[in-house]
């Protein structure tokens, strides 16, 4: 008996996803309350929630463009959005990696400078914090008190450790900024004689045109529209969720708000994709909105659990897609050679 590609989907979407609660639930959370939410959880949500996400890959493969069409680099957006896909795969397996390894795909497939596309990585980036800290304001405004409360809170127990190094992690900074102002006067006085060195200057010459091409944006406005429209996006694909699940179906707006920025927070976190620290805090934030911390733990999990398999699926089929678009082209090549 054949089983239907939809059910078969669903199935492993399921087995992936209980894994994961199971997992991530083994010391903070109920084992048997997480089962018994996969069983009950709407599905449907989970799957509108999905398609806003993959939606806001697209939106920032499309921005992502804009920035390089700057300097004349027109990649097809399909390729910028596989590009994208792959980088996040692999910043589930190395933290970061994904940001070099979207601009490798793109020298591999339209020939961009790594370093030019890199610095329009940095950009995005930059774009994220601005974004971040702006919905932090919005977020601040409008439930100051319960938040100041919060991140009192917060701060003494979760986090204490980060008082304690926060003389080593300033020492870090400051030899970090010291290094690029160095690294920048260096390249201003022209090559320095060492090649490992001027190798650095130059990509981090490239590098900064790409931070730069911000200004030279041949649609500001659609550019500040994908930009929104990604935040946006964000927000209603978690927000939805919320519906699939009851101790979390009369959600506010202000308690989902609050849920993007301390989960782009806890995102943000050294570990390998905040796993740990997105669903405390998330759970946390949600405790002062009324909402149990073992049912927002769940629904954290859920959440994040939902996109990182998502991720690992579209992620592998944009890398198969990648690869036979590479050996096709490469067919192509070697028959024209032949003629």
């Amino acid at each position: 008996m054949k089983i239907p590609v939809k059910d078969l989907l669903k199935l492993v979407f399921s087995i992936a996803l209980t894994s994961f609660v199971i997992y991530n639930t083994s010391e903070d959370g109920d084992w048997k309350q997480a089962q018994e939410a996969i069983v009950d959880f709407n599905y449907g949500w989970i799957i509108l929630s999905v398609f806003l996400s993959l939606i806001s890959h697209l939106l920032r493969a499309y921005r992502w463009n804009l920035l390089l069409e700057t300097q004349a680099y027109t990649p097809r957006l399909s390729t910028s959005f596989l590009a994208v896909m792959v980088g996040y795969l692999s910043s589930m397996a190395i933290p970061r990696l994904g940001e070099v390894t979207r601009c490798a795909i793109l020298k591999r497939s339209n020939n961009i400078p790594i370093s030019f596309s890199f610095g329009t990585v940095i950009t995005d980036r930059l774009l994220d914090l601005f974004m971040l800290m702006l919905l932090l304001g919005i977020l601040l405004s409008l439930k100051y008190q319960l938040l100041k409360t919060f991140f009192t809170d917060f701060v003494e127990s979760k986090v204490p450790v980060l008082l304690d190094l926060w003389p080593l992690l300033l020492a870090f900074a400051v030899i970090g900024i010291v290094l690029v102002i160095w690294l920048v006067k260096k390249s201003r006085q022209g090559t320095s004689g060492n090649s490992l060195i001027d190798k650095v200057i130059n990509f981090l010459t490239e590098a900064i045109n790409g931070v730069k091409a911000i200004r030279k944006v041949k649609k500001p406005v659609v550019f500040l529209l994908a930009t929104l429209g990604i935040w946006v996006l964000y927000f209603l694909m978690l927000y939805v969720i919320s519906f699939g699940f009851d101790p979390t179906d009369e959600m506010s707006l202000s308690a989902g708000l609050a849920v993007l920025v301390m989960g782009s927070f806890g995102m943000a976190t050294p570990v390998n994709n905040g796993i740990g620290a997105y669903q405390a805090f998330v759970a946390s934030i949600l405790v002062a909105f009324g909402i149990n911390y073992d049912d927002g733990y769940v629904f954290a999990v859920i959440s994040q659990g939902s996109q990182l398999v998502t991720v690992i699926i579209i992620g592998f089929l944009s890398l198969v897609v990648l690869n036979f678009r590479k050996k096709k082209q490469i067919g192509t090549d070697s028959a024209k050679s032949t003629q």
